[in-house]
């Protein structure tokens, strides 16, 4: 049992059986806010089955559920941040409101009256350094004990997380097959800018799963880089319909094809090809395949494009609470506050993992002036 590869409950080993038998390939889009899949039969063939496209979104009750627990995470923390305060009211001065009481009641001759609960900011050094670390802060009982529960709470939070992406992706295989390509993008770069936003969705998490259960399934989840095939800007035709991020609907006017951006990206990810399948940076976009396609499926396709044609993945009935061992002596999550920001264009980082376009002679810049 230990060096083996674990239990597998006989309806997953027989769900994966039937995954491996579907003759598809797909694509995936990993979004901010959804998941995107789209497949194709691999005979190119109408006859037989046609495109299917899905999208993984949170759903209302998922929604309302982290809403709940967002706010309860929020009175956690303002409860430790008064723990802290009321215990070391040397080390923080008093609110402006609290400032102006005091003033007053001195301006009238009546005695100073004692604050428990200081609400101004920690006495620091003229550089904003703390006189006093927090480490060595006195903690009071009660403390410990609502940090206790709030690192329970994370931790049964992150569980729940990674089993529901369990379940999103046996959902996915089983209707699109274990055959699936991806963009390898730098979810890092996403978080600096939509961290509350992927800490909800995670799809790095339902990537990641996904790859596990197409490796199980006697697939494989092919990686291609973003810089030699660009999927979000170009149609299946061929042509390039250049967009910013903020452009949502794909629209060719070469073609004519009007869909969701993210399927469109699923679905020429499909027709993705590698020189070398463990090398990103070989990929290349098939764009006579995929206007093959196009022209077999006709209106299937281009429903596929609009919207999901599968049933979308069963959310877990009841959030419920995983068993985590209570933790005594662990470090509470700090919360970050939401940008006012409008959604920026996609970034072009210096990165490495993805892998740059080699060089290519047409376009360098010392021929330009032969």
């Amino acid at each position: 049992m230990i060096l083996g590869p674990g239990y597998t409950s006989p309806n997953v080993r027989e769900m994966r059986l039937q995954a491996a038998a579907l003759d598809r390939v797909g694509g995936v889009d990993g979004n901010v806010s959804n998941l995107s899949v789209v497949s194709f039969p691999t005979s190119v063939d109408p006859v037989d089955s046609a495109p299917a496209s899905s999208e993984i979104t949170l759903t209302g009750a998922e929604h309302a559920q982290l809403e709940k627990e967002a706010k309860k995470r929020r009175g956690r923390a303002r409860a430790l941040e008064r723990s802290r305060r009321a215990t070391n009211t040397a080390q923080y001065g008093l609110s402006k409101k609290q400032q102006r009481r005091a003033d007053r009641r001195a301006s009238k001759g009546l005695p100073a009256k004692a604050v428990t609960v200081p609400g101004g900011a920690r006495t620091a050094r003229s550089d904003g350094v703390p006189e006093q670390a927090f480490r060595r802060d006195r903690l009071s009982n009660s403390y410990r004990k609502v940090r206790a529960r709030q690192a329970e709470a994370a931790a049964s939070a992150a569980e729940r997380r990674r089993h529901r992406a369990g379940l999103v992706a046996r959902e996915i295989i089983a209707a699109h097959g274990p055959n699936l390509t991806v963009e390898d993008c730098d979810i890092r770069t996403w978080y600096r800018l939509w961290g509350k936003r992927l800490s909800q969705t995670t799809p790095g998490m339902l990537i990641k799963a996904l790859e596990v259960e197409c490796q199980a399934a006697a697939g494989r989840l092919v990686r291609v880089s973003t810089w030699s095939t660009a999927l979000s800007q170009h149609c299946l035709c061929g042509e390039r319909v250049n967009k910013t991020l903020r452009d949502r609907q794909h629209k060719c006017i070469a073609c004519g094809l009007i869909g969701k951006r993210d399927l469109v990206s699923a679905a020429l990810a499909a027709f993705v090809r590698l020189t070398d399948m463990d090398d990103p940076k070989t990929a290349y976009l098939d764009t006579a395949l995929s206007r093959r396609a196009q022209i077999m499926y006709g209106e299937g396709l281009e429903e596929a494009l609009c919207e999901s044609t599968t049933p979308s993945p069963k959310p877990v009935r009841r959030s419920g609470r995983v068993a985590v061992p209570r933790q005594q002596e662990t470090s509470a999550h700090r919360t970050a506050a939401r940008r006012p920001r409008a959604t920026p264009d996609e970034t072009r980082l210096v990165r490495d993992h993805t892998g740059k376009p080699g060089r290519r002679p047409g376009c360098d810049p010392k021929l330009t002036l032969w």
